[in-house]
């Protein structure tokens, strides 16, 4: 397939690719920009290495020096900044890499490596520059990696996810095909680019031919502005954005608008509906690193007829329950894709069997095929021959007054085998025998958390996921 960046300044040289703060450039622009940055990569003859590590912010230089390395054919190993320095080490010793491209504001952590070729952003434009147009791709082979994410390691050594051209091809066209966007469409990343949530909005951009409103990190109250001066239309959210912007919105964002992307984790039922009465288009969606961003999306027309699903699979996906031979039985989620991975670096091991890549997530597909997630399989509690699924106790816990979130875990039992034990954060005082009181009209008894933990946050990785191990380590 054509180099999408070439293929796409070719197209549309005018239309607007990228924003940042007061600066624009036109894809005709990126393209200048990110060819010159090929040019002092080659300068540090940085295209003799196959794997390149890369640290930093949502800028703009960061932006151009991703899709030069994609320009060059060189893989990506994206690190998550907020990593501490042992949890990078690990990654760029894992990945085998030996070059290291980050930002001037991670140079005193990254100081130990003393093994590790650094260039920073700063200097490596700065530095000389050599001509590239030799190493330049004319075609993307979609068979091959270009970027490589590590999962988070909820349980154990994290793992490299290697995702090629076709993975993210095929992310796009599905999205393409389900969800209304459209090349006028200005996408607000204040994702992180080094997750998929936010590399994916960069591969659309230069897919879809749509322009990125890109932010240094996330900024509510600048965000919240933008929204309402019709600065941006979509936007990707996790729950924490979500009701972030919630709490600073005092009118109804630009005509301009048109939804947010909602994905990173479940959302309590009463968040949804304070985005209902407040004329928040939310499109709830479901994936993971290993898909290469979503694989399942609520659309708008089903949005409040279905609120509490993430939707129904994305045209170019199959999916199916495990073991289920009707509606409304809870399994594993089996998925069928071309923007599935094709394994973990290092790990020789099939990552799909007979094409179906298991997830370890737990749900069900109602009559109507739409998909609700219930937990991850390794979370389930089983009391006295019950499942128990913590995340619908915690959606049940989180519309109770004055509480922020909750984390529910098993906690061996010698009646019962296990039992559910409930993780609190509040905002001031709570009665706790009327929270029980409202958790049994509205749950099984079994279901019912036997106790309650009061704590100030709950343990979460680097990318905001809930560990739940280290709560279990509590009880």
């Amino acid at each position: 397939m054509d180099n999408w960046l070439k293929k796409r300044a070719s197209l549309t040289p005018k239309r607007m690719a990228l924003s940042y703060h007061e600066q624009n450039w036109t894809f005709a622009e990126l393209q200048q920009a990110v060819l010159e940055t090929c040019t002092h990569l080659v300068g540090q003859k940085v295209q003799t290495a196959k794997r390149v590590a890369v640290l930093g912010n949502n800028t703009p230089q960061l932006y151009f020096t991703i899709l030069a390395l994609q320009q060059l054919g060189i893989e990506m190993v994206l690190i998550n900044k907020n990593l501490a320095l042992p949890e990078i080490e690990y990654q760029l010793h894992d990945a085998n890499v030996d070059l290291l491209i980050y930002e001037d504001e991670f140079q005193s952590k990254l100081q130990p490596l003393k093994s590790m070729t650094l260039i920073s952003l700063n200097d490596l434009h700065d530095s000389i520059s050599a001509d590239a147009s030799s190493f330049i791709k004319d075609e993307f082979n979609l068979d091959q990696v270009t970027s490589i994410m590590y999962t988070s390691g909820t349980t154990g050594n994290p793992k490299g996810v290697m995702q090629t051209f076709r993975n993210h091809w095929s992310s796009a066209i599905g999205a393409d095909l389900n969800l209304p966007v459209t090349a006028k469409d200005t996408w607000i990343c204040a994702v992180p680019l080094f997750h998929i949530s936010g590399f994916s909005i960069m591969m659309r951009s230069l897919i879809y031919g749509m322009n990125v409103r890109l932010y240094e990190h996330f900024n509510p109250e600048l965000i919240n502005q933008d929204l309402l001066n019709g600065k941006g239309t979509i936007i990707s959210v996790v729950p924490y954005m979500l009701k972030k912007l919630l709490s600073l919105k005092d009118s109804d964002y630009s005509e301009k608008f048109s939804y947010m992307l909602l994905g990173g984790g479940a959302i309590d039922r009463k968040t949804l509906e304070i985005c209902k009465d407040s004329n928040i288009n939310i499109i709830q969606s479901y994936g993971m690193t290993e898909t290469a961003s979503q694989v399942v999306a609520l659309n708008l027309a089903d949005a409040i007829r279905k609120l509490g699903s993430v939707g129904k699979p994305l045209f170019p996906v199959s999916l199916k329950i495990k073991g289920a031979t009707k509606p409304n039985q809870i399994g594993e989620i089996l998925l069928k894709a071309d923007n599935i991975t094709p394994g973990y670096l290092n790990h020789s091991a099939p990552i799909t069997n007979n094409g179906w890549f298991a997830t370890g997530d737990l749900g069900y597909l109602d009559a109507d095929g739409f998909l609700y997630l219930k937990s991850r399989l390794s979370e389930l509690i089983i009391s006295g021959g019950e499942n128990i699924y913590p995340l619908e106790i915690e959606n049940v816990i989180n519309q109770f007054p004055n509480i922020i979130e909750s984390a529910v875990v098993g906690k061996a039992d010698s009646t019962w085998d296990a039992v559910p034990v409930a993780f609190i954060v509040t905002n001031s005082m709570i009665n706790l025998k009327k929270l029980t009181a409202y958790l049994t009209s509205n749950l099984a008894k079994y279901k019912v958390p036997k106790k309650f933990i009061v704590v100030d946050k709950l343990p979460k990785t680097h990318n905001g996921k809930l560990q739940r191990k280290k709560l279990q380590s509590q009880i």
